[in-house]
């Protein structure tokens, strides 16, 4: 079960870790109803330079990584070419939310499954055609991973995988907006999100020393953003909002925390390293809409990413 574990929590990882350009044959087998899609194209990070960096920082040390590429034939650092992540959004107490991850790559399914049900207490539901791979006593809803195609894993809470399942035969039609946003921001990135939940859900986890920061984005109706490697990295977001007045406010608090980053400068190595960045950011506004884009030069989150580690 801890090697199945493994397995699957990279497939979660990769697909947070900066919500590629659009695999269209993933896409196609997002359930309809999902709110917020992710994706990273793996095979073009690992191209970059920041990609052989943190290659370079991977912990292939770990016994239980490594036991898990050995009993899989599965190396994620090789082996991944696209990961998609997807969900209808924030659940309930009545009513959990759904997800998938949908990944692209060389997967040898047997060896997988027998690895899951052999280490641990995993069990095999077949279901319309396909072997799910279930955890048999994780508690609350449980998630599965099934192998849909040659080359395409997926991992799901049951419900959603079934409903993949069945309807991968013919392509899902996403709500028009979400597949617009998907393509405007989509295309142009290595990794990508499109979100049409409003911010009220992140705005709850602010604190009570958040509270400006939580009435800006409980403004946010629709977001997404991209991020594209090179030489230098270039990150977008961009936000629609309740109003011209929301999009004020929500500007006027990534002001706010850029000068907090601004202040800190010669105190934190971090912060230098953010506040240049900061110093030629975008951020502007048009009716209830706002667009913020910053870059900074390769080396330098490098330099950020080793600041943060110690």
């Amino acid at each position: 079960m801890r090697h199945f574990a493994v397995f699957s929590a990279f497939l979660f990882a990769a697909s947070v870790s900066a919500f590629a350009s659009v695999d269209t044959g993933l896409l196609a087998l997002v359930p309809a109803g999902a709110k917020i899609i992710g994706a990273v194209d793996v095979t073009r990070a690992r191209k970059s330079d920041f990609g052989q960096y943190l290659l370079a920082k991977a912990q292939s040390e770990d016994i239980h990584f490594q036991e898990m590429i050995t009993q899989t034939g599965f190396d994620p650092r090789r082996d991944l070419q696209n990961i998609l992540f997807a969900t209808s959004g924030p659940g309930t107490a009545g009513q959990p939310s759904s997800f998938a991850i949908l990944a692209r790559g060389n997967f040898d399914p047997a060896r997988i499954k027998a690895m899951a049900t052999t280490k641990g207490s995993a069990g095999i539901v077949t279901y319309n055609g396909v072997d799910m791979i279930v955890h048999a006593k994780e508690p609350g809803q449980q998630t599965a991973l099934g192998f849909l195609d040659v080359g395409v894993a997926v991992m799901a809470d049951v419900t959603t995988l079934k409903q993949i399942i069945d309807g991968r035969s013919s392509a899902t039609t996403l709500d028009a907006d979400l597949q617009s946003k998907i393509n405007s921001i989509g295309v142009p990135n290595d990794a990508w999100f499109v979100s049409l939940v409003g911010g009220g859900f992140l705005a709850d986890h602010a604190g009570p020393q958040g509270a400006s920061q939580a009435k800006a984005l409980q403004g946010v109706v629709q977001s997404s953003g991209g991020v594209k490697l090179g030489a230098s990295i270039a990150t977008t977001f961009d936000a629609v909002t309740r109003s011209p007045q929301d999009a004020v406010s929500l500007s006027d608090v990534i002001r706010f925390m850029a000068s907090l980053v601004q202040m800190q400068r010669q105190n934190d190595p971090r912060a230098g390293i953010l506040a240049t960045a900061i110093d030629g950011m975008t951020l502007q506004n048009s009716g209830s809409a706002v667009h913020f884009a910053i870059s900074m030069p390769e080396k330098s989150l490098e330099q950020l990413a080793e600041a943060s580690a110690r």
